[in-house]
């Protein structure tokens, strides 16, 4: 069936067909020699005098071949008829975002984008259309979905024609496209560059010196937890607590309170928020890790850093 490489992977560089001394057809008249959409600003020039329509998609084959078994060619776009038409492909690797147009001198260029089946080859459904002159396409594609391009002239005239698709990315999903996004690789949201939120929460710890020996906990809390986050206190010695914040506020870890943590341990606090489908962390939260060595009459100095959206353990440099 349609051979349709990869919209960044694909290597080879398009050549631009030139017109024939024998006028024949262009490489790309007819549906199944579709050529790929292979760069994600694309460019592609071609002479439609010669180019024609199909009663049946499916012949001739792609190696010039008589098939059959496809559907008849659609020539409409919102009540314009055109003829004359060649044929592209885009497999897009992420979703996003694409603008197509195309600029004819001489007659009025049509652009007709439409999904198709990788299964049998058969468009499924038309996704838009323009027959303006210097119409222009924008439109929404999704990853993994494979769809087509025909060009043409409206009312079946023809000439040259220079198609353009320009692409642009949203390689982690959020609607933040990637020119805009600063963390292209992790969910976020725009008001934050297209990254996660970081939870701003406070810690508190609290506690009583043992002779020389350590520390005693006399309070340990966090401030400033959203709803749902997760909040993980450990102590060297005297084990863990888990709370999930039922309410934004405070969350108590009165557990380890009375434990004895000895010189040379340490008392740490991760708080993490996963997806919660809506608002400021629909995609979660870079969370908060907190960190502090006890030494023989008290705490060290904190040591702070975030852990990466999506996990619970990943340590990394706040931004």
């Amino acid at each position: 069936m349609r051979i349709v490489p990869s919209l960044i992977a694909a290597a080879a560089t398009l050549a631009v067909a030139a017109p024939s001394a024998l006028a024949a057809p262009p490489v790309n008249d007819n549906y199944l020699a579709s050529l790929p959409v292979d760069r994600v600003e694309f460019t592609n020039t071609v002479d439609l005098t010669e180019a024609t329509t199909q009663p049946d998609l499916f012949n001739p084959s792609r190696d010039g071949q008589t098939l059959g078994g496809g559907t008849t060619e659609n020539t409409n776009c919102k009540g314009t008829p055109f003829g004359k038409t060649v044929w592209y492909d885009l497999t897009p690797q992420a979703g996003g975002g694409v603008e197509v147009s195309a600029a004819a001198v001489g007659f009025t260029p049509v652009v007709v984008v439409y999904e198709w089946s990788q299964a049998n080859s058969q468009i499924t459904r038309m996704v838009d259309c323009t027959a303006a002159p210097g119409g222009e396409l924008r439109l929404d594609v999704e990853k993994g979905k494979s769809y087509t391009i025909q060009v043409g002239g409206a009312a079946a005239t023809g000439g040259v024609a220079t198609l353009s698709v320009d692409y642009f990315p949203d390689t982690d999903g959020d609607g933040e496209l990637d020119g805009l996004d600063k963390c292209q690789d992790v969910p976020g949201i725009a008001r934050f560059g297209g990254c996660p939120p970081e939870l701003r929460v406070v810690p508190g710890v609290g506690f009583n010196r043992t002779g020389g020996n350590g520390v005693q906990l006399s309070r340990l809390v966090v401030d400033r937890v959203p709803k749902g986050a997760k909040v993980v206190a450990r102590c060297s010695g005297c084990g863990s607590q888990t709370v999930r914040a039922k309410k934004t506020g405070t969350v108590s870890l009165d557990k380890l309170v009375g434990k004895t943590v000895r010189a040379g341990g340490s008392i740490e606090i991760r708080v993490t928020l996963g997806r919660t489908g809506n608002g400021t962390y629909k995609f979660g939260a870079t969370g908060s890790y907190f960190k502090w060595g006890v030494r023989a009459n008290g705490l060290s100095k904190r040591t702070t850093r975030c852990i990466e959206a999506g996990t619970s353990s990943k340590i990394e440099t706040c931004k």
